[in-house]
């Protein structure tokens, strides 16, 4: 019976090994130009994947691009830039890219606090910022509450700041008043100043709503937005042009394409324009006081896929949306830019429990949460982790 049970137990641990053994291992080594992701066939189907999505989620048109090895290696324009004029979108076509600003405003916030003009644990009271209603200028929320979504709180810690994440755009918004006071600059100056002109971003500029700072680029609005794509939203079963005004601030309101992006996002990856320590920071998750990490860090959606770190933003405003994503580790970045809501808000699960609010489902997979509920963050994923 010993010898038996012996020799059980060792046929359940060859076919265990040998289980293992057959699981593919996780390629977790840089993407390069040899690889078979960029063979023509596996490309067709990624657009094939592309365009169907466009189609399905009724969006009018997207630029999409992929860097690699430091250049925008794939780009491809799907639908149409303007309908009524059927022109084709590319990767030089404007778009407002919404809260992929919020990318930019955590660069120039950060600068300040790594020239020690700003600390990350400054109460927002001394920057004159008072988010009304029951959290005013509370001493207990910091810089750092407003730059991870942390500042809100909720019913269930009597609103106590850093324990809960509650994305909220317009408090994010409130940093252009601590960049403000601490460098005596404004954003917009700051954005030009240190990575506008640097990188020569020819397309990159604040919302052409926003005359004043717009005005710091020298350009002449009406040739600049020549190049902008036309806004649309999907309502009663059709695409409508729209007419909306974009602010501007560290939140949202930057205009950009994919060709600017890829430049910007290879500087990144060269870790310009911050120290290698203070990188480090930004893409490091925040952790509460009671020990959880949450999916935000300084500026960026940060969550591990398959062992890998991968590092987003979304953009979602009226008419334009955008998604914005970095595996450093696969040295792949993907830019898509949509002149709909559409590339963004389907993958929010909102619900709608009084006329007229909306709120997010906290027991559905969503875009703040995980890259995978977006069906064009899958596709991205699929294509070149899977």
């Amino acid at each position: 019976m010993v010898h038996r049970a012996n020799f059980s137990f060792l046929i359940i641990a060859l076919f265990l090994f040998a289980c293992r053994a057959s699981r593919p291992v996780q390629n977790n080594a840089p993407v390069t130009s040899r690889d078979a992701v960029w063979n023509a066939a596996a490309m067709t189907r990624l657009e094939k994947k592309l365009e169907y999505l466009r189609e399905k989620y009724h969006i009018p048109g997207i630029s999409v691009g992929v860097v690699n090895e430091q250049k925008l290696v794939w780009k491809k324009g799907f639908g149409y830039a303007d309908l009524e004029k059927q022109t084709a979108p590319d990767e030089n076509t404007v778009y407002q890219v919404a809260s992929v600003t919020k990318t930019f405003g955590s660069i120039i916030l950060m600068q300040q606090v790594q020239a020690g003009k700003v600390s990350l644990d400054d109460p927002i009271g001394k920057y004159g910022i008072n988010l009304g209603a029951r959290w005013g200028s509370d001493p207990r929320i910091k810089v750092k509450h407003l730059l991870t979504h942390t500042a809100m709180g909720s019913m269930f810690n009597s609103y106590k700041p850093g324990y809960v994440f509650r994305y909220n755009g317009s408090w994010y918004n409130e940093l252009g008043k601590v960049i403000a006071q601490s460098s005596g600059h404004t954003f917009g100056e700051l954005l030009m100043e240190q990575i506008i002109r640097p990188l020569s971003l020819k397309s990159t500029a604040p919302s052409t709503d926003d005359s004043v700072s717009f005005a710091l680029t020298g350009y002449d609005k009406g040739t600049f937005m020549q190049r902008v794509a036309k806004p649309y939203d999907w309502k009663n079963k059709q695409l409508q042009p729209i007419t909306f005004s974009y602010g501007f601030g560290p939140a949202a309101g930057i205009m950009s394409n994919v060709a600017d992006l890829a430049v910007y996002s290879t500087a990144i990856d060269q870790k310009m324009f911050l120290a290698d320590s203070t990188w480090e920071k930004v893409f490091t998750p925040y952790v509460t006081p009671k020990g959880k990490t949450i999916q935000y860090a300084l500026g960026w959606y940060v969550k591990y896929y398959k062992g890998v770190k991968v590092m987003w933003h979304t953009g979602w405003w009226t008419g334009y949306s955008a998604l914005f994503v970095k595996i450093p580790e696969r040295d792949l970045t993907f830019i898509i830019l949509a002149n709909s809501q559409d590339l963004s808000r389907p993958f929010y699960h909102l619900v709608k429990p009084l006329p007229g609010i909306g709120m997010f489902n906290p027991f559905r997979r969503n875009l703040n949460k995980t890259l995978r509920a977006s069906a064009f963050g899958e596709a991205f994923l699929d294509h070149f982790l899977e």
